[in-house]
């Protein structure tokens, strides 16, 4: 067995600042084989695999490439080793083409040295083709949806043919459909000899996919075991313990009063198609559907980030029309993007700043001058009530976990008191741990008297969320039920209609 091992991680330690991100940790990945690395937010996953793609460095132990001690110093000698990082946060640039981007740092040049372009387009299209995806390799990138995001930078990783790929959630983004596509292709590179590693907190993907996997909790190694030979309910009692999910919502506990009323809104331009619908006081509406189905273009333009082209928004009865999402805000409206790493995360700013954007004007003095105690004050208490793990609020945001950064812009908006918070896949790239507390909050907020829309691509949470779901395709609202009298089934149903 020991001549089928690819990596071999031994007594790794790194710590950031107070923080012991990892602490000894040692486990092996065999070649030729998926491996599935499973722990809450928090846990060392990420640090683990910035360490192995030469992002971090470890501060002791020590990396076998085959039986070899390695110490990548950067992702650009990792890559030369055969190791290739697929992150959450898809590192793309958003004003290149696909092409360009799969390329980046790897182009093909003809006997000029000039950059053969046609040959890198026909390569690309043609792992495009692979991944069951018919793209044009000279889009832009920033005018794709996610899905296709997340698909571009997996594309990256698969032109290279590296012997070890490892993918930070790389399903997160992506629909069913896609998901099947992208486990054939792993299924494929597997049966070549490539040795991947998944890090995801959906459990049920990666005992579908994965030959082994590993538990990392609070920075040290927990287990490693053979797929066939644990479950799911074993996997998260390693991970986290026991977990109390909260109840289904109280439906009793929603309002009459009408809190949004959106009428017969449509924008040309995004799709969007007589979206009518109501939300009202103390209710969490979900809104299920597709990858492309209309619900984030729904989302953006109620928050006044796209301007409808009819219809009317009505807010507590008033008509109201946002022209920016400044508006938006002062009016009561608070939106939680899905794309965290582009529009949600201030990148080189700390804890504290970023809870804080939404609500500065409140935590100033006169002058202009920021009331730091106050807004110190409010930021830790943030910390405490949603649990996020941060050596402290002046800590950059950087170095946090994807799910504890989720929680930082979850609390921006509980800090800002809205009257309908929009929460666009909240618990994407969240463990189970973290999605129940989140999901724990949003009942706690609609019982206080908030009003929330969730989107979210999880049709069993969802429904375990919401009072009431919309189901949206092709830009239209298909259908509307009591989310306890539905079934996913009937869901999907509606949300593949043309």
């Amino acid at each position: 067995m020991a001549n089928n091992v690819l990596i071999s991680y031994r007594n790794i330690s790194k710590r950031f600042g107070g923080v012991q991100a990892l602490d000894d940790v040692s486990f092996s990945i065999n070649q030729g084989q998926i491996h599935g690395l499973i722990g809450e937010n928090g846990a060392g996953k990420s640090t683990l695999i910035k360490i192995t793609g030469g992002i971090y460095i470890k501060d002791s132990g020590e990396i076998l490439w085959q039986g070899t001690p390695i110490a990548p110093r950067n992702p650009v000698e990792a890559e030369r080793l055969g190791i290739s990082i697929v992150h959450q946060e898809i590192p793309l640039c958003n004003n290149l083409t696909v092409t360009q981007n799969v390329f980046m740092g790897r182009l093909i040049t003809n006997r000029f040295g000039q950059p053969n372009w046609s040959l890198m387009e026909e390569q690309t299209a043609e792992v495009f083709r692979q991944i069951g995806q018919d793209i044009d390799p000279r889009a832009i990138v920033g005018d794709l949806s996610v899905a296709l995001k997340q698909l571009t930078a997996i594309a990256r990783a698969l032109i290279t043919k590296s012997k070890f790929i490892i993918m930070d959630e790389p399903t997160s983004a992506l629909t069913p459909g896609e998901v099947g596509t992208l486990f054939e292709v792993l299924r494929k590179l597997k049966a070549e000899g490539t040795t991947i590693m998944i890090v995801s907190h959906i459990l049920s993907e990666l005992m579908e996919i994965t030959d082994r996997v590993t538990v990392l909790r609070n920075g040290r190694h927990v287990s490693t075991k053979d797929t066939k030979d644990t479950s799911i309910d074993e996997i998260v009692h390693m991970m986290v313990g026991d977990i109390t999910l909260p109840p289904p919502p109280d439906t009793s506990s929603v309002k009459d009063e009408v809190v949004l009323r959106v009428r017969n809104l449509s924008q040309q331009k995004l799709r969007l198609k007589d979206i009518s619908f109501d939300l009202r006081k103390q209710e969490i509406l979900g809104i299920a559907g597709i990858q492309g189905a209309g619900r984030t273009e729904l989302a953006t333009t109620l928050f006044g980030l796209q301007q409808p082209d009819n219809g009317t928004i009505e807010l507590e009865g008033k008509p109201v029309r946002f022209r920016n999402p400044r508006e938006a805000i002062n009016h009561g409206i608070g939106y939680l993007t899905e794309d965290r790493r582009n529009l949600g995360v201030f990148w080189d700013m700390s804890v504290w700043q970023n809870m804080s954007t939404a609500i500065i004007d409140r935590l100033t003095r006169t002058a202009g001058v920021l009331n730091n105690r106050r807004i110190e004050e409010v930021a830790e208490e943030s910390v405490r009530q949603l649990q996020i793990k941060t050596p402290g609020v002046s800590h950059l945001i950087r170095h946090l976990s994807g799910g504890n950064q989720q929680k930082v812009l979850l609390a921006r908006w509980l800090n800002a008191h809205p009257k309908v918070l929009i929460l666009d896949e909240p618990t994407r790239g969240v463990d189970v741990g973290a999605k129940a507390e989140i999901r724990r909050v949003i009942q706690e907020l609609a019982e206080q008297g908030l009003s929330v829309i969730v989107i979210s691509s999880d049709l069993e949470e969802l429904l375990a969320i919401s009072h009431r779901v919309l189901v949206m395709a092709n830009g239209q609202v298909k259908g509307e039920f009591p989310a306890q009298e539905v079934s996913t089934d009937e869901v999907m149903a509606l949300a593949v209609q043309k």
